[in-house]
């Protein structure tokens, strides 16, 4: 039988590929990323995750377990926008409003994974001149550092164990996350 995590990892595969596409992945990779689309990319994570974050913050008996104080990507990208003198985009709030803990469920498997992606990304950042510079101080896209597989597992185990026998509604909401994540990229450009 297959895990949920890796019935995730299949079954959001189309999903999560158009976000890469759409998030510059081509720039980023050939090293021409501009200070703008940087600067969208900052402004795109940061309305997912402040949504998300709040969202989870609503249900802390059944997120106990995820350490939401831990895992809280808003200080970061709150923090790497300020440092390029770029206002706060204007928030979702209705981004996760109406989304159970099940489905808040797989859309933290989307905003966690994208710790794992933040590691190739801050790589690849390394090679685009443009925004080298900017690189010193910056938070986001380091993610947790030397703790991301750790940090990884560690949530894999409690979407296991909180998803268990929920494993279509925390696909279905992730696939739907991915989503979001597309449109508030859409949204977020100047």
């Amino acid at each position: 039988m297959i895990s949920l995590p890796e019935r995730l990892r299949h079954e959001t595969r189309p999903e999560h590929e158009q976000t890469e596409v759409l998030f510059y992945t081509e720039s980023l990779q050939n090293g021409t990323l501009t200070v703008g689309k940087y600067s969208h990319l900052l402004r795109t994570h940061l309305v997912f995750h402040r949504a998300l974050e709040s969202a989870i913050d609503r249900y802390p008996a059944f997120f106990q377990e995820y350490d939401a104080t831990n895992r809280q990507k808003t200080p970061w990208l709150l923090a790497d926008l300020a440092a390029l003198h770029v206002p706060e985009p204007q928030e979702s709030v209705n981004l996760f409003a109406d989304w159970s803990p099940v489905e808040l469920l797989g859309a933290a498997y989307v905003g966690e994974g994208s710790m794992l992606g933040g590691t190739v990304i801050w790589k690849m950042l390394q090679h685009n001149q443009a925004v080298l510079p900017l690189l010193t101080h910056a938070r986001f896209f380091r993610g947790y550092g030397s703790e991301t597989g750790t940090r990884w597992r560690t949530f894999s185990a409690f979407l296991v164990q909180r998803g268990v026998d929920f494993p279509d509604e925390v696909v279905t909401s992730a696939k739907h996350a991915f989503t979001a994540y597309q449109t508030v990229f859409q949204q977020t450009k100047e």
